[in-house]
């Protein structure tokens, strides 16, 4: 470029930017520029513009950080949520008395083989003791370690069986069954890390897993005459589908509309040496599409008295407008978003339970006998339940290193269970109270079982607290118009900038920049 034509667009572009100056819409700029402005003044007008600008630029940064990093809002729904639209929740009723010695002498079979390891026991008894010792209290492994032989890892392949053996059967625990005015018990045999346990309203399997998946259930008879439904939380009931689909479903709340149970335990059952000091029962409260666990928290019933449970349903629904959103961003998994291997439906408490299996299975080489796995996925025996344990322990050292920002083993996966994004849980509020089923069993012939003198009694009932709820609601804190207005408020503020400044800006530095430089050149030829 020769040197008039470096001089020319300085020219210009001085002359240019004077014109700008003059007529900017943008605050502060006219008096930038101007023959008549000293230097003091330009001076004062630069600083005030740039510490407006800076000032405009640092608080747009912090709105976009904002926006960008906790873009999400939880509020209260501004309408109740009536009690039809949700289910009743999946109730697990697993019995702390897990060997009957009637059955099983779990005490003696155990003291006998630690006092004579060579004592005259058939090798189904050893064989049985192996598999009870899964399930039974924690410090008879210790007693087990000091008898040759016995402390291997050999396959329970019969391990369900046993334990549906040894607990007391649904006839036998079940003394009363009462949903909505009914007795007949909709129940399944499952199984969890107490044993065998007897489900209410839980999902089958061919609902809850996908195809190929083994997880230990045993449908009650009557579960053959009722329509299931493809409920998932997110889903929710399809429209027109009656009350008398499954799962089940109130309209009200109140002792009115509850499942009533009374269940029954004969004391010359219980072997304190597996069980513990403990008697009652552990109930579990889930949705029906989760499979019940005991780490997942369990309310405890004890023998002889009444409880009352009453449900408070506890519901967050995820607006569609987060959709957009990353996981991480809104913490919260919409159901097709995250696969899960053994799963169809993902719950964070799902989530956990496969990833506790997947672990498992490759740090120790097996499975927990509760967990769901795959055809020919060994079930960790007595000399794996230790490695089971350490997996779980593993899984929530990570779990707490994460939230406290520590650096997790490369050897342990994170899980990266989020909530769902609609969460449904049952928030539950307990009372007890002191019964003499002796004396009513005297004077009235209701129950099933009759009179019965030498058994201890449990009464439940479970009912919902009230007949609607409030729910919260998941939405957008910053949508993308609110940053945009946030943005321009800002910017208006500041410096009086709105997306005509901005294209005056665009304008003068290109097409009246060009224009001014023809007219240059035009004037030019012309003079010559």
């Amino acid at each position: 470029m020769s040197l008039v034509r470096r001089s020319t667009l300085r020219h210009e572009t001085r002359s240019l930017l004077s014109e700008y100056s003059d007529s900017s819409t943008i605050h502060g700029v006219k008096y930038l520029g101007g023959p008549r402005r000293r230097w003091p003044e330009r001076l004062w007008w630069l600083l005030a513009f740039g510490a407006s600008l800076y000032t405009c630029g640092a608080l747009i940064l912090n709105t976009y950080r904002k926006w960008s990093t906790d873009p999400v809002l939880v509020s209260f729904s501004q309408t109740p949520t009536p009690l039809w639209r949700i289910p009743f929740p999946s109730v697990t009723i697993c019995p702390l008395n897990m060997v009957r010695q009637s059955v099983f002498n779990f005490t003696d079979v155990l003291t006998r083989l630690e006092d004579d390891p060579k004592t005259n026991l058939t090798d189904k008894d050893v064989q049985q003791l192996r598999t009870l010792s899964l399930i039974c209290y924690d410090y008879n492994l210790v007693h087990l370690r000091k008898i040759p032989g016995f402390w291997t890892n050999a396959t329970e392949d019969y391990c369900f069986q046993l334990m549906a053996q040894v607990v007391s059967s649904e006839e036998n625990l079940f003394d009363m069954f009462s949903w909505k005015g009914s007795n007949k018990t909709y129940l399944s045999a499952i199984v969890t890390e107490a044993g065998l346990c007897f489900a209410f309203n839980m999902m089958t399997n061919s609902k809850i897993f996908r195809d190929n998946v083994l997880y230990f259930s045993k449908p009650n008879a009557n579960m053959a005459n009722i329509n299931e439904l493809d409920w998932t939380p997110e889903k929710g009931f399809p429209k027109d589908t009656g009350l008398d689909q499954f799962p089940f479903r109130f309209v009200n709340g109140g002792t009115g509309n509850s499942l009533e149970l009374a269940l029954t335990t004969n004391p010359k059952d219980y072997d304190f040496l597996c069980e513990g000091p403990f008697q009652g029962y552990n109930v579990l409260i889930n949705t029906p599409v989760e499979v019940p666990s005991i780490n997942g928290g369990y309310v405890r019933v004890p023998s002889n008295q009444e409880t009352l449970i009453m449900l408070k349903p506890h519901l967050i629904y995820t607006s569609n407008a987060l959709r957009s959103y990353e996981p991480t961003g809104r913490q919260c998994y919409y159901e097709s978003e995250r696969y899960l291997r053994f799963f169809r439906v993902y719950t964070q408490l799902n989530c956990e339970m496969e990833c506790v299996t997947n672990y498992t299975l490759e740090k120790c080489g097996c499975t927990a006998f509760h967990l769901p796995r795959l055809p020919g996925t060994e079930i960790c025996g007595p000399a794996k339940i230790q490695c089971y344990r350490e997996a779980v322990e593993d899984l929530n050292n990570v779990a707490v290193d994460g939230v406290k920002d520590l650096e997790a083993d490369e050897e342990t996966p994170i899980c990266n269970c989020l909530p769902s994004c609609t969460y449904l849980t049952y928030d539950s509020e307990i009372s007890y109270g002191d019964v003499s089923f002796k004396g009513h069993h005297r004077s009235n012939t209701y129950f099933a079982s009759g009179t019965k003198e030498n058994v201890s009694y449990a009464y439940i009932m479970l009912f919902f607290k009230e007949d609607q709820f409030i729910s919260l609601r998941r939405g957008e804190l910053f949508g993308k118009t609110d940053f945009v207005a946030n943005c321009g408020g800002l910017l208006g503020l500041f410096m009086g900038v709105s997306i005509l400044s901005i294209v005056e800006i665009v304008y003068f530095c290109t097409i009246r920049l060009l224009y001014r430089l023809k007219d240059h050149r035009d004037i030019t030829a012309e003079a010559t």
